[in-house]
């Protein structure tokens, strides 16, 4: 991330969207390799729903893919940008999963 630090206040925001993208990135790899997590249970959907899982599979991947060309056609960095953001939700989530269950 390109971002100029220029006050207290500016650092520690910066710090803490870094802080939350990191958690987010670390929250999603273990929602999804978990056993019976999102890979398992997406792996199970698309082989139950055979061939039609593999063609929602296709437009699925599709549709990111043209979904980044478009977004990085209006913004250079739009996709990074939105990947940081959504990253700093899920390390929201994640936290607020995490202290529920205390």
């Amino acid at each position: 991330m390109e971002y100029q630090v220029k006050g207290y206040l500016d650092r520690l925001t910066w710090l803490l969207l870094i802080g939350l993208m990191w958690i987010g990135v670390a929250g999603i790899a273990w929602n999804l390799l978990k056993p019976g997590g999102w890979l398992f249970w997406s792996i199970d959907q698309i082989l139950d729903n055979r061939p039609t899982g593999f063609y929602y599979l296709a437009v699925g991947v599709l549709g990111a893919v043209a979904a980044k060309i478009w977004l990085d056609s209006i913004y250079p960095h739009a996709f990074r940008n939105l990947l940081t953001v959504v990253c700093a939700f899920a390390g929201t989530f994640f936290i607020l999963a995490l202290l529920l269950q205390l």
